[in-house]
């Protein structure tokens, strides 16, 4: 018999695969290595000592061995070798226990049945990672098992979800200003938010900065000087007019305001309506029916924020305009979008607006805002903005003469992320203060990337996206108050950096107040991302992708879910517990371009690219599958080019509002917008949208809002009903 033909092998020689690592911060502490443990070992290792001022509790470092053991306690995470029987949810059996030790029995029975006499049992990968969580194939029915879905298999996680039903679901659309008579609807704090964690928030979590030396440390930091008026005009951008015409007022009966830039107009101008007495004169003005302003900040804005923990009756908005690019500059070599820019000049409007009434929650018409401070920069253009949202009681500024707006985070084209202390003399009147910012508090930037987005995490830590898909956190607070060499001082380094995302990061936002350890995050490549940062290299879960990247992401407290857009029309919300799937609470008819939730009620606002602002509620929709929901377009701002000159972005507005509430059916219509198969999307003036809307984050003025257009206006109003 012949000897069969020997193995071919091949000539090469054999080598091992060479392996590829992320290494930016290579003297740092922070790390991108396979696990996260190995990020917070480093940490703690070069620090030496335990941060206690977090306000986010950090769980203890496990070994391997214990790690697959072990069930997650963020998100009920459960390793192959637990046994069905021993799963359970928040520490009780449930239903979902129940199912879960039915499936796992019938599976072995039939894995018996096939004749499995395998001698040894297959170990587990060490790569297996189980969420918990029964994938629901079919249609969820049922009040309870809606609940058990998207909140929690315990009763003690729907708590604070059913206490939210109960107070505002009777509101369909616009909250109330007040509570009736049975003490439901009106501004409450959230439930899952409660006093004892505010009242810790605002003292002690404030420590750092009043008691341990933090705010000495921002201020040898942060150099700023006072500019005069003629120098201060320069860093302000110059719009293409002195001015911006447009129609306001009752249908049928608009007038026609010529607003020039840097000043505002009341809305009572275009509403007031005037009464003949008996003479035929005018003798009286009907009651305002319309609270708000109207102010021309010249150009398109692309940020605009609320500060926060301001009681009193002025309530301050942070605003930030485009730099108009000249009409024969050509199309540029670089992205810009992955390319710091140049060190341009910019600036930050800060208007003071005044409240009158109970707890100042009235718009006060008869004093106009003032531009009460510019903070001028060389950082390049404003990409966004951010207050602190932490509760904070202001110690001993009034003592100082002072007044602090707190710590405001932004980012700006050059690709850093940057935090200043602002602060103003409280006896500079109603004048308009120029401050120049040479260096800020604190500046960060990771090597080799650019900072796309920002959110705060707690009072001393910031999370940023960047352009290269990589998630960084920095400790504000130990990079101010450690003695680290200058180039750690200029640039320090982050507690964690992680890669994320394969592309540009779009959008960054934290559960914060109940879960700031839940991150989520958009990106180009078509995902939305739940991180959970006590364990972020294995408790992630994706979302569905998405065609068209989403750009706006918020979060819900009262649902304990995150608020996003989906392709062109649907605004959907993604549950923490069951963030793979998503529940649609209202359609647009355009794109929409920025979203905003309330602090104090469940109302959600959606800016849109035909200059309509959309409000609805989620809390029918989304516990109550069967009902009908409803919206209402709170008003509607529309642009056209001037015929003569319109080159420049010259034209002229019209504000139209009075839409009804509407009931809108959220399945999506293959016929719609279809023509021969291709979905078509109207494409609108960039001058038209509203692009950017924000709820006020103090208690007395939660009803207000402040919505900016393309065209260099904003609307702030009372929408409280």
């Amino acid at each position: 018999m012949a000897n069969p033909s020997p193995v071919r092998r091949s000539a090469r020689k054999r080598q091992s695969n060479q392996r590829y690592s992320f290494e930016s911060f290579e003297d740092s502490s922070a790390s991108s290595s396979d696990s996260e443990y190995e990020v917070e070992n480093t940490h703690n290792l070069s620090h030496g000592r335990k941060d206690d001022r977090l306000i986010i509790e950090r769980a203890e470092i496990p070994s391997e061995d214990t790690l697959m053991h072990d069930v997650s306690n963020g998100s009920e995470i459960a390793t192959p070798d637990e046994n069905a029987e021993e799963v359970s949810f928040n520490g009780e059996d449930s239903d979902v226990s129940r199912d879960m030790e039915r499936d796992h029995s019938a599976k072995q029975s039939k894995s018996d049945r096939m004749g499995n006499r395998s001698n040894g049992k297959k170990e587990p990968s060490k790569h297996e990672h189980f969420r918990g969580l029964i994938e629901q194939t079919k249609h969820i029915q049922g009040k309870e098992a809606v609940m058990k879905q998207f909140f929690g298999s315990d009763q003690r996680d729907w708590v604070s979800v059913l206490r939210s039903r109960d107070q505002w679901l009777a509101e369909p659309t616009l909250p109330r200003r007040e509570p009736d008579e049975k003490d439901i609807g009106g501004m409450h704090h959230l439930f899952s938010h409660t006093e004892e964690k505010r009242n810790m928030e605002a003292g002690v979590g404030w420590d750092w900065y009043y008691d341990q030396g933090g705010r000495e440390s921002f201020r040898e930091r942060q150099k700023s000087r006072t500019l005069r008026s003629n120098e201060g005009i320069h860093y302000i951008p110059k719009p293409p007019k002195p001015s911006h015409k447009f129609l306001m007022g009752p249908y049928g009966k608009q007038k026609v305001f010529d607003l020039p830039n840097g000043l505002s107009t009341s809305l009572n101008e275009a509403w007031a309506k005037s009464i003949s007495g008996s003479s035929g004169k005018a003798s009286s003005k009907e009651k305002a029916k319309r609270d708000g302003w109207i102010l021309n900040a010249g150009t398109g804005v692309r940020c605009l924020d609320w500060a926060t923990n301001q009681d009193a009756e002025t309530q301050y908005l942070a605003i930030a305009t485009l730099v108009p690019k000249p009409a024969n500059q050509g199309l540029s070599q670089v992205s810009p979008a992955y390319t710091p820019s140049p060190p341009l000049r910019s600036c930050i409007q800060i208007w003071s607006i005044k409240g009158r009434g109970s707890n100042y929650g009235y718009l006060d018409s008869s004093k106009p805002p003032d531009l009460r401070l510019v903070i001028c920069t060389e950082w390049g253009d404003v990409k966004q903005l951010k207050w602190c949202p932490m509760p904070r009681i202001f110690r001993d500024e009034g003592s100082r003469g002072r007044v602090s707006l707190g710590l405001l985070a932004g980012i700006w084209t050059d690709g850093f992320v940057r935090i200043l202390d602002v602060q103003f003399d409280k006896l500079g009147g109603s004048t308009t203060t120029c401050v120049k910012y040479e260096t800020p508090a604190f500046q960060a930037r990771p090597p080799n990337t650019l900072c796309t987005c920002i959110t705060w995490l707690s009072a001393t830590d910031i999370a940023v996206g960047c352009a290269n898909g990589f998630l960084a956190i920095w400790d504000i607070a130990g990079a101010n108050l450690e003695k680290n060499s200058r180039t750690n001082a200029l640039n320090p380094s982050p507690w964690l950096y992680i890669y994320l995302h394969q592309s540009y990061i779009l959008a960054i936002c934290s559960a914060y107040p109940s879960h700031p350890h839940f991150l989520a995050t958009s990106s180009m490549d078509g995902f939305m991302r739940l991180t959970d940062l006590r364990a972020p290299n294995t408790d992630q879960v994706l979302s569905s992708r998405s065609r068209i990247a989403s750009s706006t992401l918020v979060y819900c407290e009262p649902l304990l879910s995150f608020v996003s857009t989906e392709e062109n029309d649907f605004i959907r919300i993604y549950p923490l517990r069951c963030f793979y799937t998503s529940v649609s609470i209202a359609r647009a008819d355009s794109f929409p371009l920025c979203l905003s939730v309330g602090n104090f009620h469940p109302t959600v606002l959606i800016g849109c690219a035909d200059g309509s602002l959309i409000a609805t509620n989620p809390i029918r929709k989304t516990l109550y599958r069967k009902v009908q929901q409803y919206q209402q377009t709170v008003f509607r701002h529309e642009w056209a080019r001037s015929p003569d000159n319109g080159e420049g972005g010259i034209g002229m507005s019209r504000w139209t509002e009075g839409y009804k509430v509407v009931s809108m059916a959220l399945q999506r219509d293959s016929t719609q917008q279809a023509q021969e198969g291709i979905v078509m999307s109207t494409i609108y003036e960039e001058q038209e949208g509203v692009t950017q809307v924000v709820w006020n984050p103090n208690l007395g003025c939660g009803g207000w809002i402040a919505a900016s257009m393309g065209s260099g206006l904003v609307r702030v109003q009372d929408l409280a009903i």
